[in-house]
């Protein structure tokens, strides 16, 4: 969990790249990273995706069939999504379906189904320790906080002709300060979580015991 956990962290915030660039004084335009700037939408849903799957792994849950089904089925739409946009737009974003897509088909639902297994976790757990509670607690402010980035950022990407869509974001401080905001917690949250693990591995040996092991249907 904590090599995917890295590169989801990597992944998720690489696209302020460009920014940095015009930190340091560079001029550039959008239209000089289009193809940069559509290829966040794939490895940012890619990057929640690897955080799922990470908190799958340390919570050790057994998923069922049908719902890797869904996931896959799930995972395989997205692919067939952003290849589909790739293809036939050529990573120019000048229609509202690549960012309106990405955040209402993708990215709130993966992270209203973070929420919804850690609450699952800590509900069901028997034996839970402090670390657990309160690095689960930070990754699920995280969630929330970009379900309501996402929101903003669909309402305030309409506003504007599709092409300003990363012209709008650089604007928003609350964009970036909330941006910040969820690497802190998710920092936080992970290193919390990978306490809580191995202190239980420690005490329990190698042996899996039904209080950390959990189950999605």
């Amino acid at each position: 969990f904590l090599p995917l956990w890295a590169l989801a962290l990597f992944m998720m915030y690489w696209y302020q790249v460009p920014a940095a660039i015009v930190g340091l004084g560079h001029t550039i335009t959008v239209t000089d990273f289009n193809f940069f700037f559509a290829l966040t939408f794939p490895v940012t849903f890619l990057a929640l995706m690897l955080v799922f799957v990470g908190i799958i792994d340390i919570f050790e849950y057994k998923i069922g069939k049908k719902s890797k089904a869904m996931l896959l089925i799930w995972f395989l739409s997205a692919i067939a999504f952003f290849s589909y946009y790739f293809i036939t737009r050529e990573g120019i974003i000048d229609t509202y379906l690549l960012p309106l897509g990405g955040n209402m088909i993708f990215y709130l639902p993966m992270r209203a189904l973070i929420i919804l297994v850690i609450w699952k976790r800590l509900s069901g757990a028997a034996n839970r320790n402090l670390y657990m509670t309160i690095g689960s607690v930070l990754i699920v402010m995280e969630s929330i906080l970009g379900i309501i980035r996402n929101s903003l950022v669909i309402e305030n990407i309409l506003i504007w002709p599709p092409q300003f869509w990363y012209a709008v974001l650089s604007s928003s401080k609350f964009f970036f300060v909330t941006q910040s905001l969820s690497i802190i917690l998710f920092v936080a949250g992970f290193y919390l979580l990978h306490i809580a693990y191995y202190r239980t591995r420690d005490h329990i040996g190698d042996v899996k015991t039904p209080h950390i092991a959990g189950k999605i249907e």
